[in-house]
């Protein structure tokens, strides 16, 4: 083991590689930074470009990318009052405060600082879960996987947006989209209905590209002319000091409290940065000595928010590289990028691709630092970022999402895939269904039918098997509880609500 793991570090320390995680980091910031976009947005336009490079450069990238977006979401938090991503949204209760004081600088450095520690916070607990957790997965037979794959799934659906109905027939519709092209088993073809495109089944990329770009730019173009033309106001974009030292070690008991919170949040598959955001945000409150100067312009408050935020990053793919499992949209986008590199997440990943994955995290944690770095020395630049007018971006972005579904298997088919998805996404998503579950349920689909059937036929076709093992019943029996607890949670009736 520690073969692999310095021939691990070996193969992440060249220049290469560190500089695919700078170029991840600045994109992420970059996109983090501009009203509006997401992390799941880039991720999914920038997958297809990390399939030209080996696994060493293309995952790091993305993960690059995923660290970075979350920290830039904070930039237009604190300087216009609108959150780069959902997750930055506790960040304007007083980033914006502190800016119209005039200390727009040092309330982004805070946010730096803590999205830093907090990111390396989940990182380090990436590292130390993950191999375990995968060695336990490996101990499970073909019903105990189905069984687990279900429960992840069930939790999921359940958790993610405002109704339990609706996040269950997001992943139903995830399942059937899943079962187009191959039996996962026979090899036999289904559900193509004669086009050329789906005999293989539907593509991950266009899928991706489709409902989380392509369906965000149809929703931003909702808006009037006038509004997309018109550009931030820009009156805190300059000002401030740089962040005293005294005001960091006085928040590093909250920025620790905060990346706690993140990380087990971020754990947990289907809750995500923005629930762990407003946790942290809330504890900190709690806690302080002085609760009355949350929302007026409070640091404390900034580096709750931020180190919540950034410690998902990190954690929620532990039950992605572990079992298999995305805890969270963005997760799902890197297992699938993982797979197109031959790497498939899950208990077999650390005993076939040791080095490989050892290289990863060598580069997942650089790219702490290296965020450090970036955004002490070019705040600048990503400040002006927010200025940009949507009006060019839409179509700019729009022309990215074209290119990277035609790269993915140069072929038109996949182009009107991405635009026909992103049509339904839209849909979808004016309708509040969550797509999270969708996506994770089409990624899992493949393995699900295989444990299943392979459990099937390892019983003669007797569905007991998932009962009368206990670890597989008990993963079943969990599942039912959280869909019975969602639903005393949230009522019928509000799952009809749109």
């Amino acid at each position: 083991m520690i073969d692999q793991i310095l021939e691990g570090i070996s193969m992440a320390m060249s220049f290469k590689a560190i500089g695919m995680v700078a170029i991840g980091i600045f994109a992420g910031i970059t996109v983090g930074a501009i009203p509006g976009l997401t992390s799941v947005m880039a991720t999914a336009i920038l997958v297809p470009f990390s399939f030209f490079m080996s696994p060493i450069l293309g995952i790091p990238f993305l993960l690059g990318v995923h660290k970075g977006s979350l920290f830039g979401g904070s930039i237009p938090a604190i300087l216009v009052n609108t959150p780069g991503t959902a997750a930055a949204a506790a960040t304007c209760l007083d980033g914006y405060p502190l800016a119209k004081k005039g200390e727009a600088r040092s309330a982004i450095q805070m946010a730096l600082y803590s999205s830093t520690l907090g990111d390396t916070f989940s990182d380090i607990a990436l590292i130390v879960a993950a191999l375990p957790l995968a060695a336990l997965a490996l101990k499970f037979g073909p019903a105990e996987f189905f069984a687990l794959l279900v429960m992840g799934l069930t939790i999921i659906s359940s958790v993610t947006g405002r109704s339990v109905v609706k996040g269950l027939l997001s992943a139903v519709m995830g399942l059937a989209i899943g079962l187009v092209g191959f039996d996962a088993v026979s090899g036999a073809e289904r559900f193509h209905f004669g086009i050329p495109n789906l005999e293989g089944g539907v593509g991950l990329v266009p899928l991706l590209i489709g409902l989380f770009a392509v369906s965000e730019i149809l929703i931003q173009s909702e808006k009037e002319i006038a509004e997309l033309a018109r550009p931030p106001e820009t009156a805190h974009l300059h000002g401030g000091r740089s962040l005293p030292r005294g005001e960091l070690r006085k928040c590093m008991r909250t920025i620790l409290r905060s990346s706690v919170i993140g990380t087990f949040i971020g754990a947990i598959p289907g809750t995500g940065a923005s629930i762990a955001t407003f946790i942290g945000y809330a504890s900190a409150k709690r806690a302080s000595k002085h609760p009355e100067e949350f929302g007026q312009g409070s640091y404390e408050g900034v580096a709750a928010a931020e180190a919540a935020n950034s410690a998902v990053a990190g954690a929620d793919l532990i039950p992605t590289l572990a079992f298999g499992i995305p805890g969270a949209a963005t997760a799902a986008i890197l297992m699938g990028a993982f797979i197109a590199q031959g790497l498939r997440p899950g208990p077999g990943l650390f005993q076939e691709h040791a080095p490989t994955m050892y290289a990863i995290f060598t580069l997942l944690l650089l790219g702490n630092p290296i965020m450090l770095i970036e955004g002490w020395l070019l705040t600048g630049m990503f400040a002006r970022i927010v200025t940009i007018r949507q009006s060019i971006l839409v179509p700019s972005i729009l022309l990215f999402c074209i290119v990277g579904a035609y790269i993915f298997q140069n072929d038109l088919g996949d182009v009107k895939l991405a635009l026909i998805a992103g049509v339904f996404g839209y849909l979808l998503r004016k309708m509040n269904y969550p797509l999270p579950p969708m996506v994770i349920a089409f990624i899992l689909t493949p393995m699900a039918e295989r444990s299943l059937k392979q459990a099937l036929l390892l019983s003669d076709g007797d569905i007991s098997i998932f009962f009368v093992r206990p670890i597989a019943a008990a993963f079943l029996v969990l599942s039912a509880v959280v869909i019975a607890v969602s639903v005393w949670r949230r009522p019928w009736a509000t799952a009809g609500a749109v």
